[in-house]
């Protein structure tokens, strides 16, 4: 697909979306926090997410697909106090044309407030978007096909500080099993340092370290994996108020990969990567724009349009990579609980010449209903 026909595109779903009030990716975080007015009280929350997610990728570093299915999460919460809050279900995931195919989960978590701003969580995490991680270090796909994250995390919140600590354990391995344990450790923090009615100044600073290994797995052949990215970036957000931009952010970040592996496996040791966006909230919709400059950039679990080789396809590499970025996101909410997203993202390969971009439709359906008074 050409340029012109893919502008063209985007032209036409800017304005085929209706106004209604819109906030990047609010939809996909969820609250945490404990409820003074929920304390003794049992609920049944169900978190559910229809999606379809068309990726048209015709670069050489990622292969094009389709995602279709639903991921769906009915659980039990109850606080019996202001700081103890307990949950236990399931998750469940399914793509419509696979028969007979569903990923089920168990789900179970204890989270304690330490203090008032400060969470800590065992089991079930907050996970995903949650964490608030920009793309390069964690693909938003992630939502969709891996959305349970399970391990430890502390979660801390004030008027100037957020962050985010946190352990995601996705195998375990015991004694003898013949593939490897994998886990990810997380830091996302933003730090507010001037704070006026006119703008805001913030300092992201984010850490991501993805390890693959282990010492009990009978394949000990393979090599041990420890992958460490990193963003520090500045952040300036200026709400306008205006009849159709609310809110402008400007944020740049400069994003690093490394490998701490004992035996280097990847194709590139280090890399280094620069990382500019745009972001204007308006009253109809979200515009999001950006500029990705990376040299020998990796990241295990972040958008794979952002590295510098292909996962799927051998001895393809591209050493230095230039992206321009253009994005439109609409949320809407379309009764209780329930709230229909769009996203268009466009991705154009300045080295390669090549426009490449996805689109996805999103309903999804959080609410809890209350079932008894303890």
């Amino acid at each position: 697909m050409n340029f012109k026909i893919s502008l063209t595109i985007l032209i036409l779903n800017i304005f085929a979306i209706s106004q209604s009030y819109s906030q990047i990716d609010s939809i996909f975080i969820q609250d945490y926090k404990i409820q003074t007015s929920d304390t003794g009280k049992l609920f049944l929350q169900i978190d559910n997410n229809n999606f379809i997610k068309n990726n048209e990728y015709f670069g050489p570093i990622a292969e094009g697909y389709t995602l279709l299915g639903f991921n769906i999460t009915p659980k039990f919460v109850y606080a019996p106090s202001t700081k103890l809050k307990l949950s236990f279900g399931g998750n469940f995931l399914t793509y419509y044309g696979r028969k007979n195919e569903v990923e089920a989960r168990l789900l179970l978590a204890f989270q304690y407030k330490i203090h008032k701003k400060l969470d800590f969580v065992l089991g079930n995490i907050y996970g995903t978007t949650n964490h608030k991680l920009i793309e390069p270090l964690f693909d938003f796909e992630r939502y969709l096909n891996n959305n349970v994250e399970n391990g430890i995390q502390f979660l801390w919140n004030s008027d100037r500080i957020f962050a985010d600590l946190w352990l995601d354990w996705e195998q375990q391995i015991l004694q003898g099993d013949p593939f490897q344990e994998q886990f990810n450790v997380g830091l996302s923090s933003e730090f507010l340092i001037i704070d006026r009615e006119i703008f805001q100044l913030s300092i992201p600073f984010q850490n991501l370290v993805r390890h693959e290994g282990g010492q009990i797995n009978s394949n000990s052949s393979k090599p041990l994996i420890t992958i460490f990215n990193n963003a520090t970036g500045i952040k300036l957000s200026k709400p306008l108020n205006t009849n159709l931009i609310k809110q402008v952010n400007l944020a740049s970040y400069v994003v690093s990969y490394e490998d701490l592996s004992p035996t280097k496996q990847q194709v590139f040791i280090n890399g280094m990567a620069s990382y500019t966006t745009l972001d204007l909230t308006t009253s109809i919709f979200d515009l999001n724009f950006g500029y990705w400059y990376g040299e020998q950039y990796i990241a295990p679990i972040g958008n794979p349009l952002f590295e510098s080789y292909s996962r799927t396809k051998f001895y393809v590499e591209e050493p230095i990579r230039q992206l321009a970025i253009g994005k439109i996101n609409y949320s809407k909410n379309v009764f209780k609980g329930i709230d229909l997203g769009v996203r268009f993202e466009s991705y154009y390969d300045i080295l390669g010449s090549n426009l490449e971009y996805t689109w996805a439709v999103m309903f999804t359906f959080n609410d809890k209903f209350f079932l008894k008074d303890f």
